[in-house]
């Protein structure tokens, strides 16, 4: 991996690790708060989302050129990423409007909801795919820790798949733990993306 490429990929895996820290966080803070009475720092926290997602696609359609070896898994974050970017940008514009209209306007928040959480999670099941991918990079090595992360990151990625295609499927709260099993994929996306350039070398 040329040294180009080595730096693309570690701001990469940097960007998909604060993704995950952005998630944590906001659970941590905003759940259960509602839309108007937790609107600044959600609003925050969706606008930082949208620059590291788009961040993430920029980088990874450099990577896409750069890396020709793991194609599939660059493109997977391209997707990834732009999905993303629909995804925080429906409710950093629609959702404060729709709250604010008032309970006549109800099935109006609940369509923006629906519709957004299904660009998450299909945003999470292709992530899955790219922790998969990766992984399965890592495990074509002939170095044992290596290979059991490899492993563990291709098994997060399936979990990931499964889950979040079944909650496209289904429908917003169908799928307990699909949120979080993409979070988990994330980190491990990122960890592999990282031990890829340090195995470069």
């Amino acid at each position: 991996m040329p040294e180009t490429s080595r730096s693309i990929a570690t701001y990469l895996s940097i960007m998909l690790l604060l993704t995950v820290a952005t998630q944590i966080f906001y659970i941590a803070t905003l759940g259960g708060v509602g839309i108007v009475e937790g609107w600044p720092l959600r609003s925050t926290l969706w606008t930082a989302e949208i620059l590291l997602f788009t961040g993430i696609t920029i980088a990874s359609l450099v990577a896409l050129v750069r890396s020709p070896a793991m194609l599939w898994g660059w493109a997977a974050l391209v997707v990834a990423g732009a999905i993303n970017i629909v995804q925080s940008g429906i409710g950093l514009s629609m959702f404060l409007p729709a709250a604010k209209a008032g309970p006549e306007f109800a099935p109006l928040m609940g369509t923006l909801l629906a519709g957004s959480f299904m660009f998450y999670n299909l945003a999470k099941a292709i992530i899955g795919l790219a922790a998969l991918l990766f992984g399965l990079s890592l495990f074509r090595s002939d170095k044992t820790k290596v290979r059991a992360i490899g492993l563990i990151s291709m098994i997060a990625g399936v979990i990931a798949m499964i889950l979040n295609i079944a909650a496209v499927y289904l429908g917003l709260g169908a799928v307990p733990f699909s949120g979080a099993s993409g979070a988990v994929a994330t980190f491990f996306a990122a960890c592999t993306i990282w031990l890829h350039t340090r195995m470069a070398r």
